[in-house]
């Protein structure tokens, strides 16, 4: 045997028996932390002060607001959830805030304003989209 092939030969098992030991030690290591780490729970015999349950409430209430009042309208009761959620919203879409306004009918045929959108965004949201309709109209009826 060669001494370069032996020398090769010598280092992979030295190589290996480090690993294996590293491990080892490595483990022995992390549990011996671990151990060391662990939380110590002590309990303190300390009393607390109660607090009077008015000034309790109104605290949740300024944090949580006052319990909303729910009426059983169906007897799903996922859908009654959503049903009280939504009869204690403001469903007012008369006002100024609303985002969508029923005293007047949608018209798409006007342009959008666009005082204050960018100009990328104003000339793609009023561009002119029935010549690109037709050409995709006519490439969807052309196919098989």
């Amino acid at each position: 045997m060669k001494a370069t092939v032996f020398e090769k030969l010598i280092r992979k098992v030295v190589r290996e028996e480090i690993d294996y030991a590293l491990r080892r030690e490595i483990k022995s290591l992390k549990e011996d932390l671990r151990e060391e780490l662990k939380p110590q729970v002590v309990e303190q015999s300390t009393q607390r002060t109660p607090i009077p349950e008015n000034i309790q409430t109104s605290l949740k209430e300024k944090i949580m607001g006052k319990k909303p009042i729910s009426k059983n309208f169906v007897s799903n009761g996922t859908l009654n959830d959503l049903l009280n959620e939504t009869a204690q919203g403001n469903t007012n879409t008369e006002s100024a805030l609303s985002p969508v306004n029923l005293s007047q009918p949608f018209n798409s045929s006007s342009p959008i304003p666009t005082e204050t959108m960018p100009t990328e965004v104003a000339t793609v949201v009023n561009r002119d989209y029935r010549e690109l309709m037709r050409a995709m109209d006519k490439r969807k009826n052309s196919r098989p």
